[in-house]
């Protein structure tokens, strides 16, 4: 009786293995394969600020230009305390596939001779002037896909400031940039970056 429950799960066995390979042979009839590539177009990224790209140029010093407009008693397009004047940074965005968010830092640069050169406020594309609370806040924005926006000008408003109780420098210091032979420098820092969510 043993011999013959041991032949029978042999003989089931064979069976079972005889029919794993007919079906693979079956389904191997039918087996084909193919490879390709396939083109996809990656996101331009393409940012000019001031008729620059920025993908290949990361100073844009030249092409930021300070208008100081005088009054009637300073000449126009130079400074002294109380100064006021402004620079205009126009973006062109229109060969750029994704989402973005921009970031603009100004402060008076470490060497300049008039370390309270300061930023007040902008404007966008020539809209109402937007007021800092303090001096020299960052300017930021998203500017989405969705929105169309392909181009913006920001306009940032500076002033020598020369408030004794939020200024640096003294009435002294004052008189000493004028007599020195580096120039009042603004440090503009601008960021892009890429919204992925």
């Amino acid at each position: 009786m043993k011999n013959s429950k041991k032949f029978f799960i042999l003989l089931i066995g064979i069976l079972i293995c005889l029919l794993l390979f007919s079906i693979a042979r079956i389904y191997a009839k039918y087996l084909t394969s193919t490879s390709g590539q396939t083109g996809i177009t990656i996101a331009k990224w393409n940012i000019s600020v001031n008729n620059k790209s920025i993908k290949n140029n990361s100073d844009i010093s030249g092409d930021i230009v300070p208008i100081f407009t005088g009054n009637e008693h300073m000449s126009p397009d130079i400074i002294a305390p109380t100064a006021e004047g402004y620079f205009d940074l126009d973006f062109d965005f229109s060969d750029v596939d994704v989402s973005f968010k921009y970031e603009i830092n100004v402060s008076a640069d470490e060497s300049s001779s008039v370390s309270d050169l300061v930023t007040t406020g902008y404007s966008i594309d020539d809209g109402e002037i937007i007021s800092f609370d303090e001096f020299n806040q960052t300017i930021s924005d998203n500017i989405l896909l969705n929105d169309n926006i392909t181009q913006r000008k920001i306009r940032v408003y500076i002033l020598w400031n020369d408030d004794e109780t939020t200024s640096n420098m003294t009435d002294e210091d004052d008189t000493i940039s004028t007599k020195q032979d580096n120039p009042a420098l603004l440090n503009v820092n601008i960021s892009f970056t890429q919204i992925a969510e």
